[in-house]
C-alpha cells in the first residue's frame, strides 16, 4: 500500500491496513491483545479508540511505532531503532496491574445501576505512566464509559483510569460518583447551595445537587485517564 495514502487513514484504518499486512485474523489479534472481538472491530471501525496501553501493546504485536499508530507519522515498520519510541517494551516488568472494573457501567448520561462487582480481575498498564504521575497501581482502576454526555472529552466506549485514592472533590475535575445507586462519570462545579454535576455535551442538562444529596454522593475517584491524561 503507498505509505502517503496510508498516513492518510484514521487510526482504526492503520490498525486494519497492518493487522492484514501481518495476515491476523481479527479474532487472532484480539486474542493476543486481551480485548473482546467487538472491542477491536470497534476501533478499526473508529467508534472508539484503543487506551493508552492498548496502542504499545499493537505497536509490538503489528511491528510499528506508537508514533504511527497515532498520528501516521514515521515509517509503519519498525526498526531497532524505533522500538525505544514505543514507550515501553512488551514485557511485564514495564507495567503494572491495575483493578479493572470495566464490566460496571459507568454511565456518562442518566445513570447505570449496578449490583455490585465482587470477582477481581486486572488489567495492565504502563509503569513509567503511573511513577510520572505519582499514581499507585493498588489505588487505580479501569472503567468503560457508557453513553455520550460527556462528548467530546469522554466517548461512548472508551477506557478510563480512575484514582481511587482522590476521594475529595474538585472543582473542574471529572469523576464516577454513585448518586443514589446510578453510577456517573461528571464533571464537577461548587455552586452556593451544593454541587452540579456537570456533561460536556450541550445536550445533557447539569444534574444540581443540594448540601444533603452532595453529602451522600459517593465518590469512587477522580478521572486521572482516558484517550488523554486529565
Amino acid at each position: 500500500m503507498n505509505s502517503k495514502f496510508k498516513n492518510k487513514l484514521s487510526i482504526g484504518n492503520r490498525i486494519r491496513a497492518l493487522r492484514e499486512e501481518h495476515s491476523y485474523a481479527r479474532p487472532v489479534l484480539a486474542g493476543k491483545l486481551g480485548v473482546s472481538l467487538s472491542a477491536l472491530q470497534n476501533w478499526e471501525i473508529g467508534q472508539t479508540e484503543p487506551q493508552a496501553s492498548k496502542i504499545i501493546e499493537l505497536a509490538n504485536i503489528l511491528q510499528t511505532t506508537t508514533d504511527y499508530l497515532l498520528h501516521g507519522e514515521g515509517n509503519p515498520v519498525a526498526s531497532q531503532a524505533d522500538s525505544y519510541s514505543m514507550l515501553a517494551p512488551a514485557n511485564d516488568d514495564a507495567f503494572e496491574d491495575i483493578e479493572d472494573c470495566r464490566e460496571v457501567r459507568i454511565s456518562a448520561g442518566g445513570g447505570g445501576i449496578n449490583s455490585g462487582h465482587e470477582e477481581l480481575t486486572t488489567t495492565k498498564v504502563e509503569r513509567a505512566w503511573l511513577q510520572a504521575r505519582r499514581l499507585k497501581a493498588k489505588d487505580c482502576a479501569m472503567f468503560l464509559v457508557s453513553g455520550e454526555s460527556m462528548y467530546p472529552t469522554l466517548k461512548d466506549g472508551e477506557e478510563i483510569i480512575v484514582d481511587r485514592s482522590k476521594r475529595e472533590l474538585s472543582e473542574g475535575k471529572i469523576f464516577v460518583l454513585n448518586h443514589n445507586g446510578s453510577m456517573l462519570v461528571k464533571k464537577v462545579q461548587f455552586t452556593y447551595n451544593g454541587v452540579e454535576l456537570i456533561s460536556d455535551n450541550p445536550a445533557y442538562r447539569p444534574l444540581k445537587l443540594d448540601a444533603e444529596e452532595a453529602n451522600n454522593l459517593v465518590i469512587i475517584g477522580q478521572v486521572v485517564r482516558g484517550y488523554r491524561d486529565f
